[in-house]
């Protein structure tokens, strides 16, 4: 039966509202990335705490408040007591400076706000780009899977700024074929940007090698092979010397290489562990996802993106820091394979752009969001990466000289003003400096005495589960003066001096 409007309309009225129902569909398509946008926005806004999990957030405002007050980037460690001087390579110093700047504007609410845009943005553009290819359910299914895997690692730190840096690059790259062509060189600001955000953008650069690749395999004779060398190989020098405007220079692609050789270092920070299946773990479902994929759909993937799919999950098995690449980057190379294979023929040459009212009303929510969550703000600091009560019971007993810490503890006490034995900046440590370090807490045996009484520390502040803290209880040169779930404070019996560092 034909709607009522339709039914009594004359036949040259039936076409006009068709078509005023085809816009309104539009309207909505339009409004999908936006929509996406903002609610990722609010979920974040709303699992504030959630972000600020993590010490290094502390040390990343606290870097970025000294290249504030100082008006430079720092080339040498001016944090700690025990590497204070030594080379350090502030890769991520835009990213603490805007960190600095969000929370001298609205405290803990500004740097949860920062992050969470930052994550909006990404799966804004990831909507963007999978609405072009995929239906709705479809498409929101991908965005569901990539928010999932990623959502462990969503934290107030540099890493999470250049998400949406990461997912621009990549769909320019995904398109790139298409046109036959590298892509502009308009895309190179966001290398820059990159660089100076986090060392992340050695990635960048890697990938640009498969769609490369693939052009030179389609190229059918050698003038076309070569002319894809020369596109291609151009456009990748651009992109290197977009990487080196930093304050760093070539230092900055550098450091990937020097870190991933402190072998030891790595193995003790337990992001850079290999995934534990032992617990729930969302790459499971996304590793039983994509075998149901393949036997299920049957998507035809050519075998350079297959390639990528796998060296993708075998990093994200390798080092769970790397799921976050899984994450955002899988859905884009398996969209066009799933839509083929569900049969849709159908694809938009660009995505459309929601008209400006949507931005305007989307940009209203998003300040009254803020608004909201500034007025009141709900951000307990979580204890356990950051021992407020511990430090504030240190100093009303007087206890001031140089103090051995938890790796985790390091990023807070820099942003308290005290300097670290240690904090999250392995590549300035090493791996002889970590490993001493590490047999010191784990109190092998006499590695604690050695190092306490080398740099002559005064106090400890450590956390209950370390061997050393049992050590300590039983030593007759140290006394334990405060203690709580979180964090053990011990100080020397007397006779080292309690200057400061």
């Amino acid at each position: 039966m034909a709607l009522p409007e339709l039914r009594d309309a004359r036949p040259g009225t039936r076409r006009s509202v068709a078509r005023r129902a085809a816009q309104r569909a539009l309207r909505l398509d339009r409004a999908m990335p936006l929509l996406v946008a903002l609610f990722a926005y609010a979920l974040m806004l709303l699992s504030g705490p959630k972000l600020l999990h993590d010490g290094d957030t502390f040390f990343h405002i606290a870097a970025g408040n000294w290249i504030w007050t100082h008006g430079q980037v720092p080339h040498h460690d001016p944090f700690s007591f025990t590497m204070r001087g030594a080379p350090w390579v502030a890769h991520e110093w835009l990213a603490e400076l805007a960190l600095a700047g969000a929370y001298v504007a609205l405290g803990w609410t500004g740097v949860v706000a920062l992050s969470a845009a930052a994550i909006a943005a990404a799966y804004g553009l990831l909507a963007r780009f999978l609405e072009e290819r995929l239906h709705p359910p479809a498409m929101l299914l991908g965005l569901a899977a990539s928010f999932l895997l990623a959502a462990p690692h969503l934290l107030a730190r540099p890493h999470t700024f250049t998400m949406p840096i990461l997912v621009a690059w990549v769909i320019a790259l995904e398109r790139a074929p298409a046109r036959g062509r590298p892509p502009s060189l308009y895309v190179l600001p966001l290398m820059t940007l990159w660089a100076n955000l986090h060392g992340g953008f050695v990635i960048g650069l890697a990938l640009i090698g498969l769609p490369a690749l693939e052009a030179l395999l389609a190229a059918p004779d050698w003038p076309a092979r070569k002319s894809a060398v020369l596109a291609w190989g151009g456009f990748f020098i651009a992109a290197f010397l977009a990487a080196m405007l930093t304050p760093n220079g070539t230092a900055g692609p550098l450091f990937a290489f020097r870190l991933a050789h402190e072998s030891f270092s790595l193995d003790f920070i337990s992001e850079w562990h290999s995934t534990d299946f032992t617990h729930f773990q969302p790459l499971e479902i996304w590793i039983l996802g994509l075998v149901l994929l393949g036997f299920w759909l049957r998507p035809r993937l050519p075998w350079t993106r297959l390639a990528l799919l796998l060296g993708l999950v075998h990093l994200a098995l390798a080092h769970s820091r790397n799921a976050d690449l899984l994450a955002l980057i899988g859905p884009i190379v398996l969209a066009q394979p799933i839509a083929q294979a569900l049969g849709r023929k159908a694809q938009r040459n660009g995505a459309l752009r929601p008209d400006p009212p949507l931005w305007l009303l989307a940009g209203t929510a998003a300040a009254l969001l803020t608004f909201l969550a500034w007025i009141k703000p709900a951000m307990p600091i979580d204890q356990r990466v950051a021992p407020k009560d511990a430090l504030a019971s240190a100093a009303a007993a007087g206890i001031s000289g140089p103090v051995f810490n938890a790796y985790d503890f390091g990023g807070y006490l820099v942003f308290a003003g005290v300097a670290p034995f240690v904090d999250g900046r392995v590549d300035v440590y090493g791996d002889t400096f970590m490993e001493q370090y590490a047999d010191a807490v784990a109190a092998r045996g006499q590695a604690l005495p050695r190092l306490l009484d080398r740099y002559h520390i005064a106090w400890t502040l450590l956390t209950p589960q370390m061997p050393a803290v049992a050590a300590l209880d039983h030593s007759p040169d140290w006394v334990r003066v405060y203690s709580d779930a979180n964090a053990v404070v011990h100080r020397r019996r007397g006779g080292l001096s309690s200057t400061r560092p």
